[in-house]
């Protein structure tokens, strides 16, 4: 699919979304540049304002939280990033910190962290903070 233009994008001002033909998805997390716009991980640039890509960004954080305290399933996961003892989206909304956050083996870098009553883990890299994780209990 090509670049949504702005008017193909929905709910501007909120999580902003667009039609993929079989149906209505979201925008990844957006970045501003300063002199350069707003871009988004799978399109590049995108027509949306500083203060839209913030909207998002937020109202993103809080679905993808959600979806882990409500509705995710063992076996389920998303990708988190881990800096100075916590967890933590991209955009850097709190997801767990110390005691619900463990970090086992000397290579291996396994994480493990607790939110709402869920176990989650994931391996740690060693080329970044970002890092995919999945429900175990």
């Amino acid at each position: 699919m090509n670049t949504p233009t702005r008017s193909q994008l929905q709910h501007i001002g909120s999580l902003i979304t667009y039609h993929t033909g079989t149906g209505e998805t979201c925008l990844g997390s957006l970045m501003h540049f300063a002199g350069h716009g707003v871009y988004d991980p799978k399109f590049g640039r995108v027509d949306v304002t500083p203060e839209e890509a913030n909207a998002h960004n937020k109202a993103l954080d809080l679905a993808m939280i959600e979806g882990m305290d409500v509705n995710c399933q063992v076996g389920q996961g998303a990708y988190a990033y881990y800096v100075s003892g916590r967890v933590s989206t991209f955009n850097g909304t709190l997801i767990a910190d110390a005691p619900q956050v463990r970090i086992t083996g000397e290579t291996a870098h396994t994480i493990t962290f607790n939110r709402k009553g869920k176990v989650y883990r994931g391996r740690l890299s060693e080329e970044g903070e970002a890092f995919n994780f999945r429900r175990v209990k």
